[in-house]
């Protein structure tokens, strides 16, 4: 089965993704629901929790009962907090932002995003040339703010026909197509896209392959970027890199900034594939929440037939309906 074909199957079965990478504590096939005993003993064999946004600790209604006094609570523990998104939507300012507007208490440091992070992965390479963006403003502004030239963002309605796009004119310093979420995505910014992937040396960067954005008690499903990464990768026959959860770059760059022991680390998450992915490719613990877009019956069952190779599922260490739980052993 080629990448593409697997990729499609990910995306419309994701709770059979697989740990890809680094699984830690891999026979432990079960995880166990939260309770007083349990979450003392978290507390106290951590220092820093990291923390999903969306889905964890507001979704699109608003703040999610219980997260913001956890939060807080935790902070005067003495524990470190860090807020930790596949979001591309905002700069890692504008989520500070978010997050005072909803009372959170957090500083620019404690925030890692994936438009910062797609922006520091193509500073770190030393990146030459400009980047072909199938994305949006923020995305844009973390490309500015570490002066690397950009285009793509914003609409592009399709113009003409098959006769007319075999003629397109290319720009030849674009070396990079970065795609995050999208809205104004389209046929246009794909083609182009693909067409610059035909470049041997043109780098293919995703922010995340997240399936859809957690709003509860809703019938609308948002599609997340995952929906625009495999829009680009079919047609370009390309496999991108990826630095978002689940991938290390995000964690990597806290543990450098923060000087973060991977073994005092919990992360807390409402994804199984990214969110739990995350802990268990850096080691650390894990938190599974239910409040975004994973419910209890999607949780992996212990299958000792699975307990070896690349057939190990995704569990967390704990899991509970919302972080409020965690707030009231505290």
């Amino acid at each position: 089965m080629n990448w593409y074909r697997s990729q499609m199957i990910r995306y419309l079965s994701p709770l059979k993704q697989l740990v890809r990478i680094g699984v830690r504590n891999s026979s432990n096939m079960a995880c166990e629901r939260l309770n007083e005993s349990s979450a003392k003993k978290l507390l106290a064999g951590a220092d820093s929790f990291l923390f999903d946004c969306d889905g964890v600790l507001w979704d699109g209604r608003g703040v999610i009962p219980g997260s913001l006094e956890t939060i807080k609570k935790l902070k005067a523990l003495g524990k470190k907090v860090f807020y930790v998104t596949n979001n591309s939507s905002k700069t890692r300012d504008g989520y500070l932002q978010k997050a005072k507007q909803f009372g959170f208490p957090a500083t620019v440091d404690e925030i890692v995003c994936t438009a910062y992070i797609a922006a520091l992965y193509l500073k770190n390479k030393q990146f030459k040339g400009k980047v072909f963006v199938v994305g949006n403003t923020a995305m844009g502004q973390e490309l500015d703010a570490v002066g690397i030239a950009h285009t793509g963002i914003g609409p592009a309605p399709t113009v003409g026909g098959i006769p007319d796009w075999v003629d397109l004119k290319w720009d030849s310093d674009i070396k990079c197509v970065l795609v995050g979420f999208d809205a104004d995505i389209s046929y246009m910014k794909i083609l182009r896209a693909a067409s610059y992937l035909q470049r041997p040396e043109c780098l293919f960067v995703g922010t995340n392959e997240d399936t859809h954005l957690p709003v509860n008690n809703s019938a609308t499903r948002i599609p997340g970027t995952g929906t625009m990464v495999i829009a680009v990768a079919f047609p370009a026959q390309r496999k991108p890199v990826i630095v978002g959860k689940p991938e290390p770059p995000m964690f990597e760059e806290l543990k450098k900034l923060h000087n973060l022991n991977s073994d005092r680390c919990v992360m807390v998450g409402d994804r199984l594939e990214s969110d739990i992915g995350l802990a268990k490719s850096c080691g650390l613990k894990s938190m599974l929440v239910l409040s975004g877009v994973t419910s209890e019956a999607e949780l992996p069952k212990p299958n000792p037939a699975q307990a070896t190779g690349s057939d190990i599922p995704v569990v967390p260490d704990f899991y509970t309906n919302c972080l409020g739980d965690l707030g009231k052993f505290i």
